[in-house]
């Protein structure tokens, strides 16, 4: 790859000292010019007050200017500093640069050292507190504040840090280098990990290392892979399933047809019949796979509203009474005596007690009973179907809402179930963010509960 995100790191981090060398470099060449100033400034001034001390007490001496002009010659040529006295008049008493010129001779590097002046300062002479004159010094063979030494002196630490930074930068770049090999070595096995996944491998797992972001994104990664892995075993299992229960009812048919070819048998009422409740069949299943699909994600949005449920649950089962009274089943609805609000798709709370209902007179016998009742408690409150049907074995209870899942295969087909019915109501409770029990005694009954938010 010509763009690798080895590379950019690399080149990121590269950047980043050289920024980081560049700014550091700048603000310490910066504090340490305004330190060193500083320095300069008061050893001159510390310098010039014992110049002025020293002038001010030979005078007192002598009371005269012969033994200031002495000084002054000698002072300026030991400081290399131009010491200009006058008196109070502004008469030149004693200037310390002809007589250095006297002294030294011409040269280049004397005419240097007089272009090459410092700062000027003026300060009055007393003697015992009476003003007798001024003093004006000037360093010279410096630029500003800096003699020769503290310019050689600065060139040497601006060359040292230069040089430091270099050094940094050049072992910078290959540890940024070994750092980005290392990060992205790590992607690299997450990407070969999703590659697996795109062809279905589902059992690949990220190897986990350490504690930072990326330990965090394989396990994330490794945890949907788990889900992925038993959504695929899913599919194939509900593939496997539908075509079972595809094959059953398309045999029948194909086998009545042939027979009818064959002339073994007539196509007479009863076997026309035959052949429509198998039809009848194959569209209960084709509905139900539909209403399972509609309650999955990207499925038909929904529509939550509040729902009084007893009046719902009253106006529901007189619409199904009459299929509960075909097979002399009794219904009886408990409400509560204040209304009961729920959030709720109206069109799916009907199908799931439909379904519910329809499953609980399936397995009820002839002069059982039926309950519904709306129950309340903190957080939810829903319905629950409760029947004195034949009842589920404990082993097969926690399968119930498994899709194709049934206690008696032969049983189911004969009261001309899907094996989905179930799945669909927790799939369409699950979708309103609400979830269903089930509890059941073998030869005693059911109880099937839903429950949903209230309103």
């Amino acid at each position: 790859m010509k763009n690798s995100l080895s590379k950019k790191i690399t080149m990121t981090m590269a950047a980043l000292a050289v920024g980081v060398i560049f700014l550091t470099t700048a603000f310490s060449s910066l504090a340490l010019n305004w330190n060193f100033n500083r320095y300069l400034q008061k050893a001159q001034e510390q310098q010039n007050r014992r110049i002025i001390e020293t002038l001010a007490e030979l005078y007192g001496e002598a009371t005269s200017w012969m033994a200031v002009r002495r000084s002054t010659m000698y002072v300026g040529s030991t400081t290399g500093t131009q010491i200009q006295v006058f008196d109070r008049d502004g008469r030149v008493i004693a200037d310390s640069l002809q007589g250095m010129m006297r002294m030294q001779g011409p040269g280049i590097r004397w005419e240097r050292a007089q272009q090459q002046r410092g700062r000027l300062y003026e300060y009055p002479l007393y003697v015992e507190n009476h003003l007798v004159g001024t003093v004006k010094i000037t360093h010279l063979g410096q630029q500003g504040l800096l003699t020769g030494e503290a310019i050689i002196f600065q060139r040497t630490v601006r060359q040292t840090a230069l040089l430091t930074g270099l050094t940094l930068l050049i072992l910078a770049i290959p540890a940024g280098n070994a750092l980005a090999r290392r990060l992205t070595s790590r992607f690299t096995g997450l990407t070969a990990v999703a590659e697996k996944w795109g062809q279905g491998r589902f059992d690949t797992r990220v190897k986990v290392e350490g504690d930072d972001e990326l330990a965090v994104l394989g396990e994330t990664m490794n945890r949907m892979a788990s889900r992925l892995e038993e959504q695929s075993k899913l599919r194939r299992k509900l593939t496997g399933d539908i075509s079972h229960e595809l094959r059953t009812p398309l045999t029948t048919v194909q086998s009545y047809l042939e027979a009818f070819l064959d002339g073994v048998m007539e196509p007479d009422e009863k076997n026309v019949r035959a052949i429509l409740e198998e039809s009848h069949r194959l569209e209960r299943l084709v509905n139900d796979l539909q209403a399972l699909t509609d309650t999955e994600p990207g499925g038909k949005a929904l529509r939550l509203v509040p729902l009084e449920l007893g009046d719902f649950a009253g106006r529901e089962t007189e619409r199904l009474r009459p299929i509960l009274l075909q097979k002399n089943i009794s219904l009886q609805v408990e409400r509560k005596s204040s209304p009961v609000l729920v959030q709720a798709d109206e069109t799916l709370l009907v199908r799931i007690l439909g379904n519910l209902l329809i499953n609980a007179c399936k397995y009820t016998q002839a002069g059982g009973q039926i309950t519904l009742s709306v129950f309340c408690d903190k957080d939810y409150a829903g319905i629950a179907v409760a029947d004195t049907g034949i009842g589920i074995a404990v082993e097969h209870l926690p399968h119930v809402f498994e899709r194709f899942y049934r206690a008696d295969p032969s049983r189911s087909r004969a009261t001309g179930g899907s094996g989905i019915g179930l799945a669909i109501v927790q799939e369409m409770a699950e979708a309103m963010d609400g979830y269903v029990t089930a509890e059941s005694e073998p030869e005693k009954g059911s109880t099937f509960r839903v429950y949903l938010k209230k309103a």
